[in-house]
């Protein structure tokens, strides 16, 4: 299987309460376990930042079924290609609460202070998605038992460290 990413960004057709947000992320790790793909869901109260790892089949399959999801509005296609390694392996969907997107960590990436992804560039998305995944996989780490960790069926043990993500895929963070 050839791994592919795709990334969006939309805007809620409504505000979303913690509740929504739940939902939608029960939602989406039952139908992506299904399926064979992975990622991360960020959000605010208004909008979507999400990245699908998986076969070309599943995440179009699953891209498709999002844009006929009547609570997202101006869906934006950020990226779409194929992926070396998967950056969000270890979860069917990772919810990334708003508590993460602080306004210092936004405006590395972002001129703005709030949450906008469909108002970045895709470079800036990409560097802050492999920054997001660099720091979840440390936070995993950090957690893990020290017993001998089990290879996960969805990470292959040959895949490559997350250790400069943004140099391997040809993105510069902003300053």
């Amino acid at each position: 299987m050839t791994l592919f990413r795709l990334v969006y960004a939309s805007r809620a057709a409504d505000a979303l309460t913690p509740s929504d947000h739940d939902q939608i992320l029960v939602s989406s790790r039952r139908n992506n376990g299904k399926a064979g793909v992975t990622g991360l869901l960020a959000f605010s109260a208004r909008e979507f930042l999400q990245c699908l790892e998986g076969s070309r089949e599943a995440v179009s399959t699953t891209y498709g079924r999002i844009l006929a999801d009547p609570r997202h509005q101006d869906v934006q296609l950020i990226d779409c290609r194929a992926a070396d390694v998967r950056w969000f392996g270890e979860w069917g969907m990772h919810g990334l609460p708003p508590s993460k997107l602080t306004r210092q960590r936004v405006l590395r990436y972002s001129e703005r202070e709030l949450f906008t992804p469909t108002r970045m560039s895709s470079g800036n998305v990409l560097a802050l998605l492999a920054d997001l995944a660099q720091e979840l996989d440390a936070e995993q780490k950090a957690t893990a038992p020290l017993e001998p960790a089990v290879t996960s069926s969805i990470r292959p043990s040959s895949e490559a460290p997350r250790e400069g993500l943004l140099a391997k895929i040809g993105l510069k963070r902003e300053n």
